[in-house]
């Protein structure tokens, strides 16, 4: 079996003895404590120094990651104070390359772990596993899962964290 087989058979099987869903693990929830940023997220996280930061595990044969990808990009985007940091969990080069060109993402930051090293540290078993943190870089809140962040309810939270809250919706 190929090490990507094995990935998502692994992921699914997690997800399964843990009773996730996409439809229960939709939400924001707070985030347990992470350990220290492996060095190559921890690059990526000094470049965005004091400002939120939306880090999400991904991968290229991911249906959930490619559907939310699109509106996680936006939010990034309409937020002057939030940055958008993907995790390619155990995807080749080639198709990182080709998902990133597919969707139009030409600024977005990609940390590449194809070893899964990253994920493994921040307990990222699931993808997509996107965690929220504040401008100090300290995770407030997590999603195990797809998520709709076009969602006014999730996007008033990571305003808030970006310092900027959306029409008095406060966290």
């Amino acid at each position: 079996m190929n090490p990507i087989a094995s990935l998502r058979t692994a992921l699914l099987a997690a997800a399964l003895a843990a009773g996730i869903s996409p439809a229960s693990a939709a939400g924001l929830e707070t985030s347990p404590r992470l350990p220290p940023a492996p060095p190559a997220l921890q690059q990526a996280l000094d470049a965005v120094r004091g400002r939120a930061v939306i880090v999400n595990f991904w991968a290229s044969w991911c249906e959930p990651c490619r559907k939310e990808m699109p509106a996680l990009v936006e939010l990034d985007e309409s937020e002057p104070g939030l940055a958008l940091i993907t995790v390619a969990v155990a995807d080749r080069a080639a198709d990182t390359r080709r998902f990133l060109a597919d969707y139009l993402m030409d600024h977005t930051v990609v940390v590449a772990d194809p070893d899964q090293a990253i994920a493994r540290a921040w307990n990222a078993r699931m993808i997509p596993t996107t965690y929220v943190l504040d401008a100090g870089h300290q995770a407030r809140y997590r999603v195990i899962g797809e998520a709709d962040w076009r969602d006014p309810a999730i996007q008033a939270r990571v305003r808030a964290l970006a310092g900027k809250e959306s029409k008095g919706q406060a966290e």
